[in-house]
């Protein structure tokens, strides 16, 4: 695990100056806080946001409101926009819903005390966000479309995603394929729904014996591989798995059961995290662009704070990519 010390050794400078930087304390010189800010994005350092969590009032301090902070994706979407900020001179507060109701999000979103936030938090209901809408605090959306007067919206296009790696597969020469969901949120419905939609184009039957639910934890989606394993149904020729932990979960109960990936079953993944090529196979899979997501959405937000007049948002969807690998192979 990176810390801080490593940060200050690899920069040349001492640990109360790597933690003036990070805290945006105005008195390191620029040529020393761009070194620190170099050795922070190299050993992709996530700096321990606990004490970050308190409300403040300052002025320069922007929110960042999560369901989870676990998993590859948002460790990668936290230190994007972290640095991001830190370039400006923004302080980062981080808040972990992890559960709670819509009123209680809200609560925390207009409490806060920040400038301005990103949210990304499908749990909060229409009607909160028209009452955020009212308060005129600038806001960035990262999993839903909405623009309006000092709100945006960032998005990664789930679909296009899906249904690039289901015509991959297609065209690979599978027809028996089976999907994996995650939880049911609007990221796993889009990517499901892109699925099925190339699927019907070309005439290839959905069977609900293959569609598993692993709720995007490879723990899950191991042991519902097993016990389909343990049905006797025949194995699809492929599966496309909502995220790379179900995919690994996935080639695990495969491979213990004696079933070959690729040779008999190909699997695909989505996001790209940050050990799918070191999956044995090497995970094919769509890449998510998380750090540009987070970097795009700071840097809506800022543009968003720094105008004083009401400033009109804007909606931009980001283009997944197909990285191919060795967990797929031509069916013959």
């Amino acid at each position: 695990m990176i810390t801080i010390k490593d940060v200050a050794k690899e920069s040349g400078v001492a640990i109360s100056t790597v933690s003036n930087v990070l805290n945006n304390v105005d008195v390191v010189a620029p040529e020393t806080r761009q070194k620190v800010i170099d050795a922070v994005e190299k050993l992709k350092y996530v700096p321990n946001m606990n004490a970050k969590f308190l409300k403040s009032n300052k002025k320069n301090t922007l929110g960042l409101f999560l369901p989870s902070v676990q998993g590859d994706f948002y460790k990668m979407l936290m230190q994007s926009i972290h640095l991001q900020f830190m370039r400006k001179g923004y302080m980062l507060n981080i808040y972990v819903s992890n559960g709670n109701t819509s009123e209680e999000i809200y609560g925390m979103i207009i409490s806060s005390g920040v400038q301005g936030a990103i949210v990304f938090n499908e749990y909060l209901s229409d009607e909160y966000i028209h009452r955020i809408a009212k308060s005129k605090m600038p806001i960035v959306f990262i999993d839903r479309e909405i623009s309006g007067d000092h709100m945006s919206s960032i998005l990664i296009d789930n679909g296009k995603g899906a249904a690039l790696a289901t015509e991959y597969l297609i065209k690979q020469g599978h027809r028996r394929i089976g999907y994996i969901h995650g939880i049911d949120n609007s990221d796993d419905c889009k990517r499901y729904q892109s699925f099925c939609n190339v699927m019907n184009k070309y005439q290839l039957p959905l069977d609900e014996d293959i569609i598993l639910r692993g709720y995007f934890e490879e723990a899950i989606a191991y042991s519902e591989m097993r016990v389909l394993l343990m049905k006797g149904i025949k194995m699809p020729d492929a599966f496309f798995c909502g995220n790379d932990e179900m995919a690994w979960g996935c080639i695990r109960a495969l491979t213990e059961a004696g079933v070959k990936v690729p040779d008999q079953v190909s699997i695909v993944g989505f996001d790209d995290n940050t050990l799918a090529s070191y999956y044995s196979p090497p995970l094919t899979t769509i890449h998510s662009p998380v750090t540009e997501l987070g970097s795009r959405s700071a840097l809506e937000l800022m543009r968003l704070v720094e105008n004083d007049e009401p400033t009109e948002g804007i909606i931009s969807s980001l283009s997944p990519e197909l990285i191919i690998r060795e967990s797929c192979k031509v069916k013959i």
